[in-house]
């Protein structure tokens, strides 16, 4: 059901200062951006399909980190959690973007969590 961890969001109010952070402090190295940079992924290894590690435009969130976990039939994996009781956010439960199909969901405490398909698998 679930095969990783496909993304790792980082929620930025300023991205200009973290991108500096993770790339040149730590030495990431930058793959994906908007001009506006308010999406910029991080390149580990070569990985494949690779786990991003995200900075995402955000401002005034409570949560600042949330986690994508991968799976192959998201469609599955939605109709399996529902029959355990998960319940998804949004009217439309599956939602493309960029290269991926995901759906959010509330853990007991109120923390999202997406789960992800990548299109190109």
């Amino acid at each position: 059901m679930i095969t990783g961890i496909d993304v790792v969001f980082i929620h930025a109010k300023d991205p200009e200062i973290m991108v500096h952070w993770y790339r040149d402090v730590l030495g990431l190295e930058v793959g994906l951006k908007t001009d506006d940079l308010s999406w910029l992924e991080f390149r580990f290894n070569d990985d494949r399909p690779p786990t991003r590690f995200a900075l995402e435009r955000f401002s005034g969130e409570k949560q600042s980190i949330m986690i994508s976990l991968r799976v192959n039939d998201i469609r599955s994996v939605i109709q399996e959690l529902e029959s355990r009781g998960v319940e998804f956010l949004g009217e439309d439960k599956v939602q493309p973007e960029g290269v991926s199909l995901y759906a959010t969901l509330q853990d007991p405490e109120g923390n999202l969590i997406q789960l992800s398909q990548r299109r190109t698998e």
